[in-house]
């Protein structure tokens, strides 16, 4: 059994040895723009809910709402960055860390590095940073005034 395993890594180490640069580094942008997606966002919204922490979650649905919303209207924005900046915002102000927090810049600029690196439309990323930060202050803001207590 344990020498079955061994070949099976020593195939996947070799498979991903074996691809091209260019495949590799676009498989990496991609990796970076899933913490972007959808799924992420639910992801860090239900986590949140495991241990109610009411202003957090709200700011999260709150900037979900405008963000479905924009997308709905409006198609021309990368809404993974948007996303991703959402949520670096609000975690950072959550855990309050200096530590994550210099992790959660360096992730947001490979964020940044890797909507460029798979799109090359700086207007989109541009827009989809402006929409974030409009998100994140509409989130921050109006989740003061929650009418569930």
């Amino acid at each position: 059994m344990r020498k079955r395993r061994g070949e099976v890594f020593k195939l996947a180490v070799f498979s991903l040895l074996m691809k091209k640069e260019g495949v590799l580094k676009k498989e990496l942008a991609r990796d970076f723009l899933a913490l972007g997606s959808w799924v992420f966002f639910v992801l860090v919204l239900a986590r949140a809910l495991v241990l109610p922490y009411r202003p957090f979650v709200d700011q999260i649905i709150i900037a979900g709402i405008f963000l479905v919303l924009v997308g709905l209207i409006w198609k021309n924005w990368d809404g993974y960055v948007a996303r991703v900046l959402v949520l670096g915002i609000f975690t950072m102000l959550f855990y309050y860390s200096t530590v994550y927090s210099w992790f959660a810049v360096v992730i947001g600029l490979g964020i940044l590095g890797s909507a460029w690196y798979v799109s090359k439309d700086w207007k989109k990323i541009i827009a989809g940073i402006v929409i974030g930060l409009i998100a994140t202050g509409l989130g921050y803001y109006l989740s003061g005034f929650s009418f569930v207590t």
